[in-house]
């Protein structure tokens, strides 16, 4: 029975964002909100096929409660559940290729902080997104629900982390005794990845192992380097080799050296296009966010560079469109379409570094070879109420940059001889983002000036962290 009474809230539109549902527990949803949520699921999964819903679960405290309501409810659509229990996001996405089902609900927060949750969501074979999760809100107002008489039912599948590990195993070569530090930031990863590991005989250190969804050592959201702070010190005082830090469910990783630096999502795309395209020739895609130098590097190693959104909805629905053979983006998904299934897997990639780095004689001379240029890590500035899309629409009328090509596909990118800036709203937190990449220190002040600039011609008492 759908929650009564004081737990009933208001289904907000916020929450239904561009490429999943997710907000604040327990201000925003709850365990009514989610019920509302599946009875709307229900409804849509029943429009577009039989097949059964795989429902997956990270380990944050509210989500153990927030599943339940939605299987309730789904069940009430006369939906077929198949629950596989607390595994990272990848698993979902992996045991609808195992099961050949086309419909899976991953309950998440993702890399938000631990008050937050929501849903990753695939319906007929596709991650929705956009005008798709609109309509579920649609729904969800209209209270236009199917009806069914007769129940679904509920089944749990604890199989599917052991066929994981044995398709990681037929697929991935590992023969190197790197030392490698793991940080699974207290989410879900931890348990497989030390199994993983194990399986491979991968000279390994987990840290923040243990599932817990009140965070106690920091964020689980890597692409902040403040919340590298731990793998780096990890990796002075225990002698390790690289690091590798996870996101609270698995789908996205960040890798450290040993002397502290990192290696973001597009350096590491660079080199997996490298490898990649040594085999076989194809499209790569990538966001918005990433280096001059990934595209560069796709076009001299034979391969096809295509842009898109931010958004591990719009990267899969870019990469499906163009039959890529590698996808991924700034803040750390990275999708493999050759030798793997499509989907993005921080997991995998990891492997897939281990493996590259096993063929080299210095593993170092992978990262060193890089291109080198300035960059910034995504810089965020908060907004309350969503109201950094009111600011943005501003800025896009009011910001003039003069003697450079600008791209508009997500938020605005300015782009110069030597270098770029990139401003978009975030669709995960109300948020305001930020990048830029140059050529030199000089380069860098004139760019991020311009930036400030015309964001202050819009609100001059805003607060700008560079």
């Amino acid at each position: 029975m759908a929650p009564q009474g004081k737990n009933r809230l208001s289904v907000l539109r916020d929450i239904f964002r561009a490429y999943d549902i997710r907000g604040k527990y327990p201000e925003e949803i709850n365990s009514f909100v989610f019920n509302q949520i599946g009875l709307a699921l229900g409804t849509k999964i029943s429009s577009k096929n039989s097949d059964p819903v795989v429902i997956c679960r990270d380990g944050r405290v509210s989500s153990k409660e927030l599943t339940e309501s939605l299987i309730d409810s789904l069940v009430k659509c006369g939906i077929e559940i198949i629950d596989i229990g607390e595994l990272p996001t990848p698993l979902m996405n992996f045991s609808l290729c195992e099961l050949e089902i086309k419909n899976g609900l991953m309950i998440t927060g993702s890399h938000n902080p631990k008050n937050y949750n929501g849903i990753k969501m695939v319906i007929d074979g596709l991650t929705i997104y956009g005008e798709y999760i609109s309509e579920l809100y649609d729904l969800i107002q209209s209270q236009n629900f199917i009806k069914r008489n007769e129940k679904g039912s509920y089944f749990q599948d604890k199989t599917i982390a052991a066929s994981y590990i044995e398709h990681l195993k037929e697929n991935i070569k590992i023969k190197t005794n790197i030392k490698v530090v793991i940080d699974c930031s207290n989410g879900i990863t931890g348990p497989l990845v030390n199994d993983i590991c194990k399986s491979f005989n991968i000279n390994y250190k987990i840290i923040n192992e243990a599932v817990n969804g009140d965070f106690p050592n920091h964020s689980p959201d890597p692409s902040n380097p403040e919340n590298l702070e731990q793998i780096k010190n990890e990796l002075r005082t225990s002698g390790g080799d690289i690091g590798i830090a996870f996101d609270g469910d698995g789908d996205r990783m960040i890798l450290v050296k040993s002397d502290g630096e990192i290696i973001w999502p597009d350096q590491l795309m660079i080199i997996f296009s490298q490898y990649i395209l040594k085999s076989q020739k194809g499209k790569i895609v990538f966001d918005v966010k990433c280096s001059k130098h990934l595209k560069d590097n796709i076009l001299k190693n034979g391969g096809e560079p295509i842009v898109s959104r931010t958004g591990h909805s719009f990267i899969k629905k870019s990469m499906a469109e163009n039959n890529a053979i590698l996808g991924g983006e700034m803040s750390g998904h990275i999708f493999f379409n050759d030798k793997w299934f499509g989907f993005d897997d921080g997991i995998y990639a990891f492997l897939r570094v281990m493996e590259i780095l096993s063929d080299e004689n210095n593993y170092n001379q992978v990262f060193d070879n890089l291109p080198k240029s300035i960059t910034t890590p995504e810089i965020a500035i908060e907004f309350k109420g969503n109201n950094h899309f009111t600011f943005m629409n501003n800025f896009v009328k009011l910001a003039e940059f003069n003697d450079c090509r600008k791209v508009d596909i997500d938020g605005l990118k300015v782009i110069y001889d030597d270098g770029w800036g990139l401003i978009r709203c975030s669709n995960t937190t109300s948020c305001l983002v930020l990048r830029f990449e140059a050529d030199d220190k000089n380069s860098m002040n004139r760019i991020q000036s311009k930036f400030r600039d015309a964001m202050l011609k819009v609100d001059r008492d805003l607060e700008i962290p560079f």
